[in-house]
């Protein structure tokens, strides 16, 4: 008598990544699969890979798409917290249709209407904040034109620079970290105004005014408000 049985091959193994002089744990499984996928949670790598895939292939696949997953995986959490959301890196209560006249952000807490009315302020405020901060700068860094300031809803990009209309362009979400990690992104964004690649003078530009620059973004792609 023959029993036939189906029967799925995965084996799992780990690595150690380091990159910026941090280590990562890399979780491998070995799947009967074509492709390699890739997942970024708890700090740690978790991939996918097809039979007889090299660990330096999982490695230069690492290095090209660090970034991107951590951007990802910055995108996905989220600034609420039960009743309370991270503005500025500190939680704030929520009281959703309670009006005060004008005001949204006192003592602590957030006043609004209602969903709709909630996201019109807070835009509003990370408007004035983003502005104010650009224009801190600007007077620092001397930058004599000041640009135009607009929020947006960008998935990848927390800042940009465009030169065509001399106008700053920061991430909405921006706006829930901590006021350190928004002026490194701030000057980061004005070191554009004198030098439009990442060559090595714009980062002795940005490294000027934010010498921490590399430690506190990490808190910006890892999604720590705090």
């Amino acid at each position: 008598m023959f029993c036939r049985c189906a029967y799925t091959y995965s084996m799992v193994h780990e690595l150690s990544y380091t990159r910026n002089n941090q280590q990562y744990r890399v979780v491998v499984t070995i799947k009967k699969i074509k492709h390699v996928i890739f997942r970024f949670r708890d700090n740690i790598f978790y991939v996918s890979a097809p039979r007889k895939t090299k660990d330096a292939t999982i490695f230069a696949y690492l290095d090209k798409f660090y970034e991107r997953l951590l951007a990802k995986h910055a995108q996905n959490t989220n600034p609420f917290v039960d009743n309370q959301v991270y503005l500025l890196g500190e939680l704030w209560k929520l009281f959703e249709g309670v009006s005060l006249k004008n005001i949204f952000a006192f003592d602590g807490s957030l006043y609004y209407k209602n969903q709709n009315d909630f996201n019109k302020k807070l835009r509003k405020f990370a408007k004035d904040y983003f502005t104010e901060r650009v224009r801190h700068y600007e007077l620092i860094m001397r930058i004599r034109k000041p640009y135009e300031i607009k929020v947006r809803d960008m998935k990848t990009r927390y800042g940009t620079n465009s030169r065509k209309t001399h106008a700053l362009s920061f991430q909405l979400r921006l706006i829930h970290f901590h006021p350190e990690v928004i002026d490194a992104i701030v000057i980061h964004e004005l070191a554009h105004d004198r030098y439009f690649n990442h060559g090595e003078a714009f980062y002795r530009e940005l490294y000027k005014y934010c010498p921490n620059y590399k430690i506190i973004v990490k808190k910006l792609k890892k999604g720590e408000f705090v």
